[in-house]
C-alpha cells in the first residue's frame, strides 16, 4: 500500500491557518503567560534579595547585640568585682575600728583597775598603819602597865 500526497492548495491553507492560529495563541495565552512567569520570576528575586539584606542586616545586629551582651557582663563583672572589694575594704575597717576601739576600752579598763587598784593600796595602807598603830599602842599600853 503505497500512499502519496500530494501537495495541494489546502494544505497550505491549513499550514496557514496554523500558523495564524499560534500568532493570536502566542499574543493571547504565552505572552501573557510568559509576563506574568517572568513577573514572578522578578518578585521571587527581589524577595530574595530582601531576604537576604535582611539576614545581613539580622545578622549584624546579632553581632552588634551579642558585642552589648558581651560588653554588659564584663562591666557587670567589673561592677561586682569591685562591690566586693569595697565590701571587704568596708569589712576590714569595721574590724579595724572595732579593735581600736576594744583596744581603747581594754586600756581604759587597765587604767581603770590601776586607779581602783591604787586607791584600794592606799586605803590598804592606811588601814594597815591604823592596825599597827593601834598594836603599836596596845603593846605599848600593856609594858606601861606591866
Amino acid at each position: 500500500m503505497h500512499v502519496e500526497i500530494a501537495l495541494n492548495y489546502t494544505l497550505f491553507i491549513q499550514l496557514i491557518i496554523f500558523l495564524v492560529f499560534m500568532v493570536i495563541m502566542k499574543k493571547i495565552y504565552l505572552n501573557p503567560y510568559l509576563e506574568a512567569f517572568q513577573e514572578r520570576e522578578n518578585t521571587v528575586k527581589a524577595l530574595i534579595e530582601e531576604a537576604n539584606k535582611n539576614n545581613q542586616q539580622a545578622q549584624v545586629i546579632l553581632e552588634e547585640v551579642e558585642k552589648l551582651l558581651n560588653k554588659a557582663k564584663e562591666e557587670s563583672k567589673k561592677i561586682l568585682e569591685q562591690a566586693h572589694h569595697e565590701t571587704n575594704q568596708i569589712v576590714a575597717d569595721i574590724l579595724r575600728k572595732a579593735q581600736e576601739e576594744a583596744e581603747k576600752e581594754i586600756q581604759e579598763a587597765k587604767k581603770d583597775i590601776d586607779r581602783v587598784v591604787e586607791i584600794e593600796m592606799k586605803a590598804l595602807d592606811t588601814t594597815i598603819n591604823k592596825v599597827a598603830e593601834k598594836i603599836a599602842n596596845k603593846i605599848l599600853l600593856k609594858e606601861k602597865a606591866a
